[in-house]
């Protein structure tokens, strides 16, 4: 055999399985996006995570991979904007009062007594005022993908029940660890009193605290009903939170892929809403039939104090902002 021929012979095995080898190499990988929530699974933010990672894959053609992370198991809140914002490729869920600090004026958002119900605070994130401070966020670092995540009404849960800010004069309200959260307990006539969300349970069977506020649906899953039984429907808050990640990231993503990202989000919210709105009534009956009592509460007074009291608390906000906002909201 000549040496060309047998060359030949040697070679063209060894090619055929190159091409077999080399072929999955060069096909696109998927992009996987890590998604963070404190929430445990099962919660209507769970939920909703997940059907929003079943969307994503079936419009980007599984290009696109959304993993859920929930029960904080990335880190808290604060910890995981900072991974967000250098680079990792993840999205997080929110409080607008995280953002104090690099945009101050977004955290109005979290202020007490801004809305009445879901349909008015809505309203704020068509308005040019959240489309500046969109910008702001993206100078420092973080890109909104979700503005309008209905997270629920946060009530207050107590030792007695309360009618006016003059019956939490003196009482102790576990707070999350939080400037804004701080202020607006105080603003309601009550003493803050800031605490890891886990030892609340504790606290309160201790007397190391008279109360806490959340929506019905944290406080009955805490089984907070088991040490206190007393619910007053405050509505001091209804929270929108934001799903949020870094805008370094965002901008490695192809138009497409963010496309896809933001209309399948906006899906996301509304479903989100619809499950937090049936959690929250189912929630509030189970209190009920655990025995704690619920009370309707006259919020006027309490409004009162808030837009009296918030504003200043916040030397650092534009003038005139948690009127600005409350009359977009209300307008």
């Amino acid at each position: 055999m000549s040496s060309l021929r047998w060359l030949s012979v040697f070679l063209t095995p060894l090619l055929a399985l190159s091409v077999t080898v080399l072929w999955p190499v060069s096909a696109t990988a998927a992009t996987e996006i890590r998604v963070a929530y404190a929430n445990a699974r099962g919660e209507p933010v769970d939920v909703a995570v997940r059907e929003w990672a079943e969307a994503v894959a079936e419009k980007s053609d599984n290009s696109l991979v959304l993993k859920p992370f929930p029960s904080g198991q990335l880190g808290g809140e604060t910890e995981v904007m900072e991974q967000a914002r250098f680079g990792s490729p993840l999205i997080t869920i929110t409080a607008y009062s995280n953002f104090m600090d690099p945009v101050p004026d977004l955290a109005v958002l979290d202020a007490p007594y801004l809305a009445d119900d879901f349909d008015s605070k809505l309203k704020v994130f068509d308005s040019g005022w959240f489309a500046e401070q969109e910008k702001k966020v993206e100078g420092a670092g973080y890109h909104i993908v979700i503005p309008n995540a209905v997270y629920g009404v946060r009530q207050l849960l107590s030792r007695k029940s309360i009618a006016t800010p003059e019956d939490l004069s003196g009482v102790k309200i576990r707070v999350q660890n939080s400037p804004m959260f701080v202020a607006a307990i105080s603003a309601m006539g009550a003493v803050p009193t800031p605490m890891a969300f886990s030892d609340v349970y504790s606290a309160m069977a201790q007397g190391v605290v008279d109360g806490l506020e959340n929506t019905p649906s944290a406080l009955y899953a805490g089984k907070f009903s088991e040490v206190t039984k007393h619910l007053n429907l405050t509505h001091h808050l209804h929270m929108v939170a934001a799903f949020i990640t870094g805008q370094a990231f965002w901008q490695q993503l192809s138009p497409e892929d963010q496309k896809i990202l933001t209309e399948t989000g906006q899906e996301m919210a509304k479903n989100l809403r619809s499950l937090v709105e049936k959690e929250t009534d189912k929630s509030l009956q189970q209190l009920k039939d655990a025995g704690v009592q619920v009370h309707e509460v006259d919020i006027a007074p309490f409004r009162e104090r808030a837009q009296k009291e918030i504003p200043a608390e916040f030397p650092q906000w534009s003038d005139g902002l948690y009127q600005q906002v409350s009359d977009i909201i209300n307008g």
